[in-house]
């Protein structure tokens, strides 16, 4: 048997072996940083349109400003084209089960926000600058706001711009130009509703089919801001192109609630300041190419016509207004009160 003092004297050395092993191995881990913590946190970004569109370069930019101010601390991992979701709807539902941290979508799903559909109301802003000072004021963050019962944290309002017609078989000068012609549009009810009192036949596709079905001739048209028009070849496979600015879509960039509370406070001022960075390009951009882009699309083959009267436009698709009210109750008719004294 061993001696009582050898086997503590065999224990001692043992237990100091164990413990200059285990503060070799934490030095280890702490020498590049904090262990664990050093590791960057990973925000997937994620949008549907082609990556050279507004959108992304505004993502481009958030990128940039997130990962440079937060000493990469935070590193965003951009995935456009639809690549990660194909449509907006699916964008939307990502961010608030957590599958996809931060997103752009200018399809607000009615089960999470109906009110986002005030701003989709047709013809409800004369200009973009009136449409900006509505949304980065207190009626956009209002409305905003309420998708954070559902997981979802509002960042800004980016844009998608106002939309106009394109398709296959005529141009459109007055609604009756929309008779039997099948028209894609976004996963939206209020849309939806608005063309189909426009007298056209709304079609809900992801954004991902739209050209394949405009090849194929299963649709006749699609409707969607210049720059969508413009960077997804539509003018390919359609030639008449119709400026219809039937809607003004702001593009919510959203992000998951569960990791918005997971970043500190300072982290979280830098994501905001990004967003509104980000949101700034975007429509400067949009803005600026517009009328450019009427012009691109001429030399590209398409014959575009300007609608000079908006009036009987607005006339038949005023009951989608009231439909959308009746819906949601006293509290958007103030909210729609408010956005037209603001421009009257």
């Amino acid at each position: 048997m061993m001696p009582r003092r050898k086997i503590w004297f065999t224990f001692i050395v043992f237990a100091l072996l164990a413990f200059s092993f285990g503060c070799a191995s934490g030095d280890d881990s702490t020498s590049e940083g904090d262990g664990a913590s050093s590791k960057p946190v990973k925000l997937t970004f994620a949008y549907e349109l082609p990556t050279d569109h507004p959108w992304g370069i505004g993502a481009d930019k958030f990128k940039e400003i997130v990962e440079e101010k937060t000493n990469g601390e935070i590193e965003i991992e951009i995935h456009g084209n639809g690549s990660l979701a194909g449509s907006g709807a699916e964008i939307q539902e990502g961010i608030q089960i957590g599958t996809i941290d931060i997103g752009i979508s200018s399809t607000p799903l009615a089960q999470i926000n109906p009110f986002v559909q005030i701003f989709n109301l047709p013809y409800i802003f004369e200009d973009r600058e009136m449409a900006w000072e509505v949304l980065d004021g207190p009626v956009g963050e209002e409305v905003g706001n309420k998708v954070e019962d559902h997981n979802i944290k509002y960042l800004s309002f980016w844009e998608d711009g106002f939309r106009q017609v394109t398709n296959s078989k005529r141009p459109i000068v007055t609604p009756e130009d929309f008779n039997g012609l099948s028209i894609r549009v976004p996963e939206s009810e209020i849309r939806i509703q608005t063309f189909k009192a426009l007298g056209a036949s709304p079609l809900s596709m992801s954004f991902s089919e739209v050209f394949t079905s405009l090849q194929q001739g299963a649709i006749d048209g699609q409707e969607n801001p210049l720059s969508v028009v413009e960077s997804s070849s539509f003018y390919d496979v359609q030639e008449y192109l119709s400026i219809t600015n039937h809607v003004y879509t702001p593009a919510g960039l959203l992000m998951n609630m569960d990791k918005w509370n997971s970043l500190t406070d300072e982290q979280q001022e830098i994501i905001v300041e990004a967003a509104e960075a980000g949101r700034d390009i975007n429509r400067e951009l949009n803005e600026e190419n517009d009328e450019q882009l009427i012009d691109e699309m001429k030399e590209k083959g398409m014959e575009v016509n300007e609608i000079e009267d908006l009036t009987p436009f607005q006339e038949v698709s005023q009951d989608v207004w009231d439909l959308l009210i009746e819906e949601l109750g006293e509290e958007a008719e103030e909210i729609v009160d408010e956005i037209m004294d603001s421009q009257s």
